[in-house]
This record gives C-alpha cells, sequence and structure tokens, in this order.
C-alpha cells in the first residue's frame, strides 16, 4: 500500500471533514513521476506528518507553522464548512478531552484510506485549490486509531509490519458500518 503524508490540518479534513480532494503542486512530468495515474483505483493510506507545535510566545513570524495551522482551521470553518462540522468530526471531537482546541484537530501518522479516484487540473470542490493538481480521494475510511509511522515527500510504500494494522483496522471499520452507511447522519449512528 502507498501513503501520502499531508500538513495538518488536513489529513482531519479528509477523514472526518469530507476532504475529497487532496491538492499538490506537482506539474504533469513529475505526477507521472509519482505514478499518479498508474495508482487511480488503488487505496491510498492518507498520514498526518509532523504535528506543528504551539508557540511559546503571542508574537510568531507569518511562516510559523503553526500560524499557518490555524489559519486553515479558520479558512476550512468559515470558507469551506460555513462554520457546520459533519457529523463524523462532531463524534470524534466529542470524545477528546476538555474544551475544544485546536490541537484537537491534529491527526499523526496514518489516520485514514482513501481510494485515489483519478487527478485533474480542475476540480470544482470546494477544497480544491486553484492552478494545483488535485488527487480525488474517494471512499474515505477514517482509522479508529492513528497508525504511528514516519511519512515522507509524495506516495511512499507503507512498511509491511504498519501495512497489517492498517489493512486489519480498514477492514473492521468497513465491516462495522451499517450496509446503507451513506445515508446515516451521526445522529442515526447513535440510535
Amino acid at each position: 500500500m502507498k501513503a501520502l503524508t499531508l500538513c495538518h490540518p488536513w489529513p482531519f479534513a479528509v477523514a472526518y471533514l469530507g476532504k475529497g480532494v487532496e491538492n499538490r503542486e506537482w506539474d504533469d512530468r513529475l505526477a507521472h513521476l509519482m505514478g499518479v495515474h498508474e495508482m487511480t483505483g488503488q487505496l491510498v493510506a492518507i498520514h498526518g506528518g509532523r504535528a506543528p507545535t504551539r508557540p511559546r510566545r503571542a508574537n510568531v513570524l507569518p511562516t510559523n507553522p503553526w500560524r499557518q495551522f490555524t489559519g486553515d482551521l479558520g479558512h476550512i470553518r468559515d470558507t469551506i464548512l460555513g462554520g457546520e462540522l459533519p457529523d463524523a468530526a462532531a463524534q470524534y471531537l466529542a470524545g477528546r478531552d476538555g474544551p475544544l482546541a485546536p490541537e484537537h484537530f491534529i491527526l499523526p501518522g496514518i489516520v485514514a484510506v482513501a481510494t485515489l479516484s483519478g487527478s485533474t487540473r480542475s476540480s470544482r470542490e470546494p477544497w480544491a485549490a486553484s492552478g494545483c493538481l488535485h488527487l480525488l480521494l474517494s471512499e474515505v475510511i477514517a482509522l479508529p486509531k492513528p497508525v504511528q509511522c514516519p511519512g515522507a515527500q509524495g506516495f511512499w510504500k507503507v512498511p509491511e509490519v504498519i501495512e497489517k494494522d492498517v489493512t486489519a483496522q480498514y477492514r473492521a471499520a468497513i465491516n462495522a458500518r451499517p450496509r446503507q452507511w451513506e445515508s446515516f447522519s451521526g445522529r442515526d449512528w447513535l440510535q
């Protein structure tokens, strides 16, 4: 199984917010070298990279990873979701300790498995960034427990021992879903 490492908060967005497009600043030559077209239809592990850390002082540089992370969270909340959390995200966040904080949106390790449905440069999804290659993700399954492992740039091979854990969680999550899971809301899951 191949994996793709994403910066935070994008792994959370793929796993719980319905982000079906991963944006890459790859030209067509690099996309070809990465094997994007050959991977179409295959499962891809979604990996959360190194977690940004909250700075100890208030005045941080605009390039600080924490500032980028919290800015992306604000963009997701205000522009893409319109202030509404999908049921899956609300259920996940309800299990976290303490008041809701930006750290709750950081998921390091392999957090989900998705099918790479294709790629385009013209997706009209709200998650698609202009001028980027849009990797189209479908059939996303969030893993019950993130599997910790180091990531890499581009598509990378998941080590065999890690792949076994990811595959077992993926299969268990699929088997635990109701047959008509697509039409269920968070409220339906709790009944």
